[in-house]
């Protein structure tokens, strides 16, 4: 299995996971208490999957920090709040992910050419396209 598969794979499942389980938290949990569960937990997990990391590599070091990681600490934070609002406001779970990363896509693709130089295509251009059409066939009805 190829790095980029597995990697994928593991992202995938996770959105998954993510998803089902943000849907069934109860409507009655404080906001606040969910997601410092939410971090707690993931604080576990990245403690106990450091210790995994090949020898080589540092596991703890302020040398390693970056504002970047501040940014999409925060990110993570309005995510989650996000999805759960989102939930409990009765989007369908197949649903708030379609129209928030169509969304997302949209606003990203033109920041990936501009800031980031990365390459472009008219595959993409094709891919933006189904994005707008998923929002616009996704979009609530009146």
């Amino acid at each position: 299995m190829t790095a980029q598969f597995s990697s994928a794979l593991i992202v995938v499942a996770s959105i998954v996971l993510y998803q089902v389980g943000m849907k069934l938290v109860p409507h009655s949990f404080s906001p606040i208490t969910v997601l410092l569960t939410f971090y707690s937990t993931a604080l576990i997990c990245t403690l106990v999957a450091a210790q995994f990391l090949p020898a080589d590599q540092p596991r703890f070091s302020m040398a390693n920090f970056s504002w970047a990681a501040v940014v999409v600490g925060v990110a993570i934070v309005g995510i989650e709040l996000g999805y759960l609002l989102m939930y409990r406001s009765d989007w369908h779970l197949a649903i708030a992910p379609l129209v928030t990363m169509g969304t997302a896509t949209i606003i990203l693709l033109p920041i990936s050419l501009l800031v980031f130089h990365q390459p472009w295509s008219t595959r993409y251009l094709f891919g933006l396209l189904f994005c707008v059409c998923d929002l616009y066939l996704l979009a609530p009805q009146k």
